[in-house]
């Protein structure tokens, strides 16, 4: 009897654990499936970037370019005056506008996260109200344009440097930080500046960080506020993403098949239109790419720790 149910309690375990085994694999597979689901557009890009899409021989999807050649990335950085003027634009938008609405929102997430403060209350109200409700293109526009920030580099930096959503997300984490700290800072003198520069900001330093590449990442990303502020006439002002968005759509109204129009057009010849596409995209997708492993420690932690208070 007590054989039969030592047998039992083995099976028992034996088919606990041969499940746990089968949905670990499951998972992984799945987590591998969606993995190369969402890589693949990015290989199938920089393949085609170095070889001409007939010049691509594709074993079990995988594509694997039989000639490689340099030549898209020669045109795309040499044929365009224009491309290094955009980088450093991008690169201008993405550290200043990063650096100062990351400032800004910890400087004010820092005040409301004092229970001190008057109308603290309040204040938190206007944040969520202007998180729902917005005044809209239009009036955004009249107001850009009334301020003279048309056809101004810093139209891309002053309309973005207060984000209320961040502005929460660090008045959390803030809060999250022992009363006992600052008030310990305090005995010793410490006024609230050096409070906030020298404790606050050091010990939130994971949310800020996260915050810091959501902001990093949407000011390389952005484009429309080109579109809309910035004049072709001083394209000169134009982001890499708006100038990238102009050059495929040039590059779309050429066909493949008649490479004279890319040279009447663009000024380009001897490379086909496709590569030149992915070559384009690439340039504009790959800096932003590998600034998050440098940050990953931080933006892990930095995002459970502005979601879940203490």
């Amino acid at each position: 009897m007590q054989s039969n149910v030592e047998t039992k309690t083995k099976k028992k375990h034996l088919s606990a654990k041969f499940y746990e085994i089968l949905y670990q694999v499951l998972c992984t597979g799945v987590c591998f499936i969606v993995a190369a689901l969402c890589l693949y557009p990015l290989l199938y890009t920089l393949v085609v970037s170095f070889a001409n899409p007939s010049d691509i021989l594709f074993q079990f999807v995988i594509p694997i370019p039989t000639k490689v050649s340099l030549y898209s990335y020669i045109q795309v950085f040499t044929v365009s005056s224009f491309l290094g003027r955009a980088i450093a634009v991008s690169v201008f938008r993405m550290v200043v506008g990063t650096v100062l609405s990351v400032l800004l929102c910890s400087m004010l997430a820092y005040a409301l996260a004092r229970k001190n403060l008057p109308g603290r209350k309040y204040f938190m109200y206007l944040l969520i109200f202007v998180i729902i409700f917005n005044g809209g293109l239009i009036p955004t526009y009249l107001v850009i344009k009334s301020v003279g920030l048309l056809d101004n580099i810093w139209v891309y930096i002053f309309p973005n440097l207060i984000n209320a959503w961040n502005v929460i997300i660090i008045k959390q984490s803030m809060e999250g930080i022992p009363a006992e700290v600052e008030e310990s800072a305090m005995l010793d003198g410490v006024n609230d500046w050096q409070n906030f520069f020298r404790i606050v900001l050091p010990m939130s330093k994971p949310v800020i960080a996260a915050i810091g590449i959501f902001t990093l990442v949407g000011q390389w990303n952005s484009w429309y506020d080109a579109m809309l502020y910035v004049s072709s006439a001083h394209s000169d002002l134009w982001p890499l993403q708006y100038y990238a968005t102009i050059s495929l759509n040039n590059l779309n109204q050429v066909n493949n098949a008649d490479l004279g129009d890319l040279e009447s057009i663009l000024g380009i010849k001897d490379v086909d239109n496709m590569s030149l596409k992915m070559a384009l995209t690439i340039v504009t997708t790959v800096p932003i790419l590998l600034v998050y492993p440098f940050f990953q420690k931080y933006f892990t932690k930095g995002v459970y720790l502005g979601a879940v208070k203490g």
